[in-house]
């Protein structure tokens, strides 16, 4: 683990001592709590249905399963940071993959380490935090958040996130902190993989790779099943696999070109992505948003007139004052000719591309929709103690797990915008 970065604290020493004290004849450590939680990004509902995954399909029998979907938008960055601190991005500040914050003059991504790493982008609090104020511990390995001290602080493990580091040897991480002496094994794993999504964004969700990514993924988690069951906590252990957001079929022959129908000279700035947010002059925006309302396969939103439903618009220093949300499988684009290379001449005056040999076109997959369009929607299975077992789960937002992970580690959840109704149901009451 030559990458891992350990932060010790005092308080947290403390907390592992083996000089427990004893409640009922029975060692505080002996009542200990422990949670696994594993992303596979942008992991669909409907994936494992199409592929051959022996070990998602034994965690569905003997414990819970949900359809989940996320927040919006749908995004990597804004939701694994949403399931950690049980905010939506418009709380919690990650607002998209990318963006520029204009109040501090910084701008964020997801590929630039210096920003990932800056506390100024992050609020609320991170289950990691939550769980060692309140005397456990926490590992996290590569989840968005994790590489930067939150409120000054960092997980007692953490890692940052590195493509070249092997599924297994992650799943090796895990299994060693899970095989370590009782009274320094952490409360809370979570780890995180980044299939799916690359394949699929290559080659899209319906491809033969797809599907085969899936079975490798399995095969991951079916060497880590094997792994911890020799943990001395074992049985104490609960697991969740779940993912940040799902994905859709994209086409060359489905995007919409808005360069004709703005005047470039009044917008100010654009945050590529999906959805695309304009900056556009205030003396514009009805205007722009006017023109853009008659587009199709887009829907366009001023940003202090978001749908309640979304949660989003009203961090003003993040998101620019007008989103175009392009429908599943559609993208959209906005692109100088005078600067890029000639492209197709539209037809019948609407800017869409016009269409080309079904055999010619390279198909691939994108996600950041409408979170309530099912192509977004992604897994969740919770096998252990503390799970119903052969369970089916009514769907729930996937911000709600920081509380998942609340109860099963027994501890009291910071400030959040999670729903207990939506998933309490999913836990096997006292006495049962």
């Amino acid at each position: 683990m030559k990458r891992l970065l350990l932060v010790l604290s005092a308080a947290a020493a403390l907390c592992t001592t083996a000089g427990a004290k004893v409640r009922g004849g029975v060692s505080a450590r002996e009542q200990e709590r422990y949670v696994v939680i594993v992303s596979l990004d942008a992991f669909r509902w409907d994936l494992a249905s199409r592929a051959h995954t022996p070990t998602l399909d034994s965690l569905r029998r003997v414990g819970t399963y949900a359809e989940t979907y996320p927040c919006f938008p749908a995004n990597t960055f804004p939701n694994h940071y949403a399931m950690a601190t049980g905010l939506h991005p418009n709380h919690h500040g990650l607002v998209n993959n990318s963006f520029r914050d204009k109040l501090l003059g910084k701008s964020y991504s997801m590929s630039d380490k210096q920003a990932v790493g800056d506390p100024d982008f992050y609020y609320g609090e991170p289950i990691w935090n939550t769980v060692e104020h309140q005397g456990k511990l926490a590992n996290i390995f590569m989840w968005v958040g994790s590489e930067t001290p939150v409120n000054g602080r960092y997980a007692t493990v953490w890692t940052p996130y590195s493509g070249a580091v092997p599924f297994t040897q992650r799943a090796d991480w895990v299994i060693e902190a899970l095989h370590r002496p009782v009274e320094k094994i952490p409360n809370l794993i979570m780890w995180y993989i980044e299939e799916p999504d690359a394949v699929m964004h290559k080659k899209g969700p319906d491809s033969p790779e797809a599907t085969a990514m899936v079975e490798k993924l399995d095969s991951v988690l079916t060497y880590f099943f094997r792994g911890v069951r020799s943990s001395p906590v074992f049985d104490k252990i609960d697991f969740i696999v779940t993912a940040d957001h799902g994905m859709t079929e994209t086409s060359p022959e489905r995007v919409v070109e808005l360069w004709p129908y703005l005047d470039a000279s009044r917008v100010r700035e654009v945050a590529f992505g999906t959805p695309v947010g304009f900056d556009v002059e205030e003396e514009y925006l009805d205007e722009a948003y006017r023109i853009l309302s008659q587009v199709e396969h887009i829907r366009v939103f001023k940003r202090d007139e978001m749908p309640e439903k979304y949660r989003y618009g009203s961090y003003k220093a993040r998101i620019n004052n007008l989103l175009v949300l392009p429908d599943v499988r559609w993208k959209v684009s906005y692109t100088d000719p005078t600067l890029a290379r000639p492209r197709p001449a539209p037809v019948t005056g609407d800017h869409v591309r016009p269409q080309a040999d079904p055999a010619q076109v390279q198909v691939g997959g994108a996600h950041g929709y409408d979170p309530f369009e099912r192509d977004m929607h992604m897994i969740f299975y919770g096998s252990g103690p503390h799970f119903r077992k052969g369970y089916t789960q009514k769907s729930f937002q996937n911000l709600n797990i920081y509380l998942i992970l609340c109860h099963l580690l027994d501890v009291e959840p910071a400030p959040n915008d999670g729903d207990w109704k939506a998933v309490r149901k999913m836990f096997v009451e006292p006495g049962e």
